[in-house]
């Protein structure tokens, strides 16, 4: 690890991305490949594991669950345990924070973004358009801006949403 290596945390839908090919998985997979070089030291949250074990789960894949366990082995990633000190800070984030469209930011949402914070992660890297009005953080899609990610690989309803800001 070089000597100031700064932390981000890597949200569950780069992971997802990648591994199930959707468009601009590239940019995820070179996003984790930064890590691999040591250029950051990624973090997550041990909740993202359940978020991110779950497909792969109901659709029976125990091939992809195993690849999935492995890549995630590879990348040494330092995972935060959601103790009292997070879970009082993702509260305060899940009664405060509301997406672009007007929802409360979600609770698992906010127990990562909460981590994040609290582990002092330069970048919180995510494509989820629920991110897109946080202001605690710098958030950012892999690659890019999290609205030119939306613009460039979204859905249409995704970048609908990204208009309204």
């Amino acid at each position: 690890m070089r000597e100031n290596t700064s932390v981000c945390l890597i949200d569950t839908n780069i992971f997802l991305c990648l591994a199930f090919e959707d468009p601009g998985h590239i940019h995820c997979g070179q996003l984790l490949d930064r890590a691999f070089r040591e250029e950051y030291k990624p973090l997550i949250s041990s909740i993202q594991i359940a978020e991110l074990y779950t497909p792969f789960l109901r659709a029976g894949d125990n091939q992809g669950l195993d690849r999935m366990r492995e890549e995630i082995g590879k990348l040494e990633l330092r995972m935060r345990n959601v103790d009292r000190q997070i879970a009082e800070t993702a509260a305060e984030l899940h009664s405060t924070i509301r997406t672009p469209e007007g929802r409360w930011l979600a609770l698992v949402d906010s127990i990562i973004l909460a981590t994040a914070m609290t582990e002092e992660a330069k970048i919180l890297y995510t494509i989820d358009t629920d991110f897109a009005k946080v202001d605690q953080m710098k958030v950012e899609a892999p690659g890019m801006e999290l609205k030119e990610w939306i613009n460039r690989y979204g859905t249409e309803k995704q970048r609908e949403i990204i208009r309204l800001l």
